[in-house]
């Protein structure tokens, strides 16, 4: 009964370390993707939150009906690890991690061009015009946050890069 809880619980952890981790390698920026590996990874990551938090409580019943048969560290030391696991994958279900790379610029301010000292004559710009209001964004910013939310005219937008 021990062996098989102890397989168990690191088959559990096992699936869900696999279930969050297949969309993150399907879902990369800057590499080649294909539609039928977006829908794989878009299905998963939307059962993922429910499934994670499944798992997690199978194991967690698990690592308690296996905790007392765990007499020394040697066999507790795994069973947290798995449960850790387990729990790790339930958190980094509900996250975006696409906005860890990806920080949208906190704070906007914009200044007129003849002033902004820090945007040579010939650097790149990302020129957005709407409601005869305009912006300009510098690329060198956009590369490194990537999304700007700002408002044009009255006009929520998003501009990336």
């Amino acid at each position: 009964m021990k062996r098989l809880l102890a397989i168990l619980l690191g088959l559990l952890a096992c699936a869900s370390l696999v279930w969050v981790a297949i969309p993150v390698v399907l879902i990369r920026p800057f590499a080649a993707q294909t539609s039928t590996g977006l829908e794989v990874a878009y299905a998963l990551r939307s059962r993922s939150g429910t499934l994670t938090l499944l798992l997690l409580v199978a194991g967690v019943a698990a690592a308690a009906f296996l905790w007392p048969r765990l007499a020394s560290w040697k066999g507790r030391v795994p069973a947290c690890v798995a449960l850790a696991a387990l729990a790790g994958c339930a958190w980094l279900a509900r996250q975006n991690h696409f906005e860890w790379m990806f920080h949208p610029l906190p704070r906007l301010a914009f200044i007129e061009a003849g002033v902004a000292k820090h945007v040579a004559d010939d650097d790149l710009v990302l020129g957005v015009v709407s409601a005869g209001e305009g912006r300009a964004y510098p690329v060198r910013a956009l590369a490194y946050h990537h999304v700007v939310n700002d408002e044009i005219g009255g006009e929520p937008i998003v501009a990336t890069y």
